[in-house]
């Protein structure tokens, strides 16, 4: 794989840090676990997200900060040149935490939650825990998918569960974690006027967009809602840039009123728009060299994702995936793996088998024998996963043949 950039596991790290590693030594089966499971990236953040770090440290001056103003420029100019989408410096919320609180915040401030909420699976798993902490009634709605595990949006299914229901809300995942989609424009136009004729709130998480894969294009949910606004648009700058760790987000919010209601609700839980390392940060990455060094990363895990798609589909015990659009997740189908009929959770019996993490499909409201892989990482370490995995069907191999 051509121009493969420096891991966080191939540096030295210091240990004053914790955070997720994608190796650890393992008290019990192989000696080293590789950590897939995860959704961040084993690259460092851009250099100038750790100069805007420094340069706000070097002021020696940590006091309350307001909001940036020009941050918000930043945004608009980011989603005009990138999305095609024009939105006003109005529109934003500039939140201190990152997008699952954002999402908690929405619904307990803009959604009816005396309605149920409609989430298509599987989906994140955050999304479907937020939304019952939120105190929400969710309605589970699964994606359709077919031999090549190409998952798409029913619009017509889910307008019928709109008007079934009486939902009030849509929470959408776009582009879609686990299963890599970028939903096409006709997907989303078809369910922008179910949600209209429903007179449903539609909450869209776009954490993944900015990682659309070459010949892909994201399409904002406020881009195709036309003149309805009942939408939330949630993103941050934590996944597309590595920075998940600043906890910082953003909200573009359709009308007045829920914008009201959230800065209302940010102030009932003690916070207030801004962030005072996130917004410098988000500052000088939605920029020229933010993009030159995004689109060198986004290329380089289009091809990552490619070549470990066609491995995994040939191992001695074929696992097919999710051929993905976006990010760096790929949704894999284990049914075939003789330890996916086993009763403990089909992702843990391959850790202890393999010393390979990766999430249990369950966790995104799939059924069993599903898992989502994280290949965001070192070469050397996905390819010495992949091979655990092969040795694990060869021993299944053998074990039908005795």
């Amino acid at each position: 794989m051509a121009d493969e950039p420096r891991t966080h596991s191939t540096l030295q790290r210091s240990d004053a840090v914790r955070h997720h590693d994608f190796t650890t030594t393992s008290a019990t089966g192989p000696g080293q676990l590789i950590g897939l499971d995860i959704a961040d990236m084993d690259f460092p953040s851009p250099p100038v997200a750790l100069h805007a770090v420094h340069t706000r440290a070097e002021r020696n001056d940590l006091r309350y900060t307001l909001a940036s103003e020009r941050l918000r420029g930043r945004i608009t100019d980011w989603y005009r040149d990138r999305h095609k989408w024009r939105i006003q410096e109005r529109d934003l919320l500039l939140l201190p935490f990152g997008v699952k609180a954002a999402l908690r915040m929405a619904l307990e401030t803009c959604a009816d939650l005396s309605r149920p909420v409609i989430v298509c699976i599987p989906v994140y798993g955050g999304i479907l825990k937020v939304a019952r902490a939120a105190g929400a009634s969710v309605l589970e709605v699964p994606l359709e998918y077919d031999a090549e595990l190409r998952h798409t949006l029913d619009p017509r299914r889910l307008a019928d569960e709109l008007r079934r229901s009486g939902a009030g809300t849509l929470v959408l995942c776009s582009p879609h974690n686990p299963v890599g989609r970028v939903w096409r424009p006709d997907e989303l136009t078809a369910l922008a006027a179910a949600a209209a004729a429903a007179e449903t709130l539609v909450i869209s998480d776009e954490v993944h967009s900015d990682l659309a894969h070459p010949g892909q294009h994201h399409h904002p949910w406020g881009a195709i809602a036309g003149d309805n606004r009942n939408w939330i648009v949630l993103h941050s700058v934590g996944k597309t840039f590595n920075v998940s760790g600043l906890q910082n987000s953003f909200a573009v919010v359709g009308t007045p009123g829920h914008r009201k209601a959230m800065r209302g609700g940010l102030s009932s839980w003690g916070y207030y728009e801004g962030s005072f390392f996130g917004d410098a940060v988000a500052e000088e990455v939605l920029t020229p060299d933010g993009a030159r060094w995004l689109d060198a990363r986004v290329r380089h895990l289009a091809e990552v994702g490619s070549w470990i798609r066609r491995t995994l589909a040939d191992l001695p015990v074929a696992l097919p995936s999710s051929s993905p659009e976006a990010g760096f997740l790929l949704w894999i189908d284990a049914r075939t793996l003789r330890v996916a009929g086993r009763p403990v959770e089909l992702a843990e019996r391959i850790r202890l088998r393999t010393g390979v993490r990766m999430l249990d499909g369950t966790r995104f409201g799939a059924p069993t024998g599903f898992l989502r892989l994280n290949y965001a990482t070192d070469p050397v370490l996905l390819r010495t996963a992949v091979r655990r995995l092969a040795d694990l069907g060869q021993e299944e191999i053998r074990d039908v043949q005795r």
